[in-house]
């Protein structure tokens, strides 16, 4: 039988990734909302290149919302965070893993950086995302199929 840890390092983020979903970095007021109207708690922002370049939650919509900005003045650029805990402006490695990223190392990551979603990156193009609830949903689960074509976990049968 496996033992927690042992299925944390033999699990990949190219296993449990949810399909790529981003906001272009000069996405802007109301289309930009519309778009963050996932659930999701934060999306990654890209350039034309589809490399991420920062992180968009729901704090940083209400925080340019509390600064007095209004919703049409900013673009997802002007409020995008790197997801590094700490840093207020945005730094040029913006949280990421690879697709052979293990789930040991992904949870690292969430947990010490406080962050609720983690871009998945494969030549520093954005090919998913993982959520704090993808990696519940799966270890609660136990079983799981590796590289599930939706690229979203998948209970075996």
């Amino acid at each position: 039988m496996e033992t927690k840890a042992s299925v944390k390092s033999t699990i990949y983020a190219k296993d449990i990734m949810y399909p790529r979903l981003s906001l272009p970095f000069q996405e802007q007021g109301k289309e930009l909302l519309n778009k963050l109207l996932v659930p999701y708690p934060a999306l990654p922002v890209v350039n034309g290149n589809l490399e991420v370049i920062g992180i968009i939650s729901e704090y940083d919509i209400l925080d340019a919302l509390n600064e007095g900005r209004m919703i049409e003045d900013f673009t997802a650029e002007s409020i995008m965070k790197c997801g590094h805990l700490g840093h207020t402006d945005v730094c040029e490695t913006p949280l990421t893993v690879t697709t052979t990223a293990s789930l040991e190392e992904v949870m690292d990551i969430l947990y010490r950086e406080r962050f609720s979603i983690l871009p998945v990156v494969e030549n520093r193009k954005l090919v998913g995302l993982i959520t704090r609830k993808t990696i519940i949903n799966v270890l609660a689960e136990g079983r799981y199929r590796p590289e599930h074509e939706s690229g979203a976990y998948a209970k075996a049968a």
